[in-house]
């Protein structure tokens, strides 16, 4: 069911394209995930806790860029373009310090987010489930943040009309003005 749903939150995401975030499916890394966690309850050892967070951080991931693609299309914001193009590259890693590294690289990019974000429920909404998911420390977290992402993509008409954002910060900057 989960692996399901981290397929269809990806699909919900990107409609009407193809994801294209994984050499695999959604469902293989997320039952790869699975096969590990198993792996680590029969056995110990460094490299079973190195697959477990390998395959954790892939499914992290592919949340994290599902949520930040739809806040993308949402928001038109360059700052989220950005640390999609971010996330789509570190899923490319082949391991969990590889992911730190390129993450670590650019990650002043996660604070361009905020600097165009105006009032609207549903960006906010997405913004706060794309921190949970960074914050996960577990899969059952992730399942919870896949089942929660796939109910708050499903209430978004990602054809609407869009309040027009540059009118928005016009605003906001005469608002400052005329309060100095």
């Amino acid at each position: 069911m989960s692996a399901k749903s981290f397929e269809l939150l990806l699909q919900t995401a990107y409609a009407p394209e193809t994801p294209q975030v994984f050499e695999e499916s959604a469902l293989a890394v997320y039952q790869k995930l699975e096969q590990a966690l198993k792996q680590s309850r029969m056995g110990r050892g460094e490299k079973v806790a190195e697959e477990v967070g390998y395959r954790f951080e892939r499914l992290r991931l592919g949340v994290a860029i599902a949520l930040i693609k739809a806040y993308a299309r949402l928001a038109d914001n360059e700052g989220a373009k950005d640390v999609l193009a971010l996330l789509l590259e570190a899923v490319k890693a082949k391991n969990t310090r590889e992911i730190d590294k390129i993450i670590q690289k650019k990650i002043a990019l996660f604070d361009n987010l905020y600097h165009e974000i105006f009032v609207n429920e549903q960006r906010e909404h997405l913004l706060a489930l794309f921190e949970q998911t960074l914050d996960a420390t577990s899969k059952e977290e992730l399942d919870e943040l896949i089942l929660e992402g796939l109910e708050a993509l499903q209430d978004i008409d990602f054809d609407a009309p869009q309040a027009d954002d540059d009118d928005d910060e016009l605003l906001d900057e005469d608002f400052l003005k005329s309060i100095q």
